[in-house]
């Protein structure tokens, strides 16, 4: 999660107190999200104690690309404590609840969803190392170097930051395998910054209208949950997709 703003979002004229008389409805939890919220007219209400907005920002700035497939930013506002995010809801099925129903050709169909929407995203805001600072100079929190919470750092170069993700190359059980693999990567210094969305995982790509009319070709797999998003090194959607796999063995690799 980037700890900043990208700027003021103007609030429309909606009121908090009335987006709590739907009943409450949970896809799933998330990191720091206290609560989901379906609501009627197909929007969905997220309650978050990220006092940044980070999300909100993400949605806002993302609305401004082509072909990136995400839900609608309606409205936010925050209080001492709280983010209130409004958001049209994406009906359809989540890839992670769907998964084993998926064959071989839709798993292919939906690699090829995600990287051609991930290259849109990179290739409009590719931008030279040193003209955008990582993160755009606010510290970095995220589940994927969990041992920067307590002491959130602020990277200033890529190696600074890929440091920071393999921690103990140098231990006598890595010198000589993982680190003689890594150590070229992170030394690099010509690592371009663009804006990622930062947790392309299952649970958060949504087959709008169903699997089956995705599989039909009437619907384009949508990216949901920015709150990880921001100006990160190129790699960084690739490496936080697959932090959790356990090598070319698993499948989602």
């Amino acid at each position: 999660m980037r700890k900043h703003c990208f700027g003021p979002i103007i609030p429309l004229p909606l009121h908090v107190h009335e987006w709590w008389l739907a009943r409450s409805w949970v896809r799933y939890e998330t990191y720091h999200y206290s609560g989901i919220y379906r609501l009627p007219f197909n929007l969905v209400l997220k309650v978050s104690g990220d006092l940044t907005a980070n999300e909100t920002a993400a949605l806002h700035f993302v609305a401004s690309l082509y072909d990136i497939h995400t839900p609608i930013l309606i409205d936010h506002c925050c209080t001492a404590r709280k983010t209130y995010l409004l958001t049209t809801w994406i009906e359809g099925d989540c890839v992670a609840e769907v998964w084993g129903q998926l064959t071989a050709t839709d798993k292919a169909r939906l690699a090829t969803q995600l990287r051609e929407q991930l290259s849109h995203l990179h290739e409009q805001t590719i931008t030279d190392v040193g003209q955008r600072p990582i993160s755009l100079g606010g510290p970095i929190i995220d589940p994927r170097v969990p041992w920067l919470a307590d002491s959130p750092r602020i990277f200033t170069t890529s190696r600074d930051l890929f440091q920071q993700l393999w921690v103990g190359l140098s231990c006598p059980w890595n010198a000589e395998t993982l680190q003689p693999r890594l150590q070229s990567l992170i030394e690099r210094g010509d690592v371009p910054i663009v804006f990622c969305h930062g947790d392309i995982l299952r649970k958060n790509l949504i087959l709008p209208g169903g699997l089956q009319k995705w599989r039909s070709g009437a619907t384009v797999v949508c990216l949901i949950d920015w709150e990880y998003a921001g100006w990160m090194p190129l790699p960084w959607d690739a490496l936080k997709a697959t932090w959790m796999t356990y090598g070319p063995q698993d499948e989602w690799f």
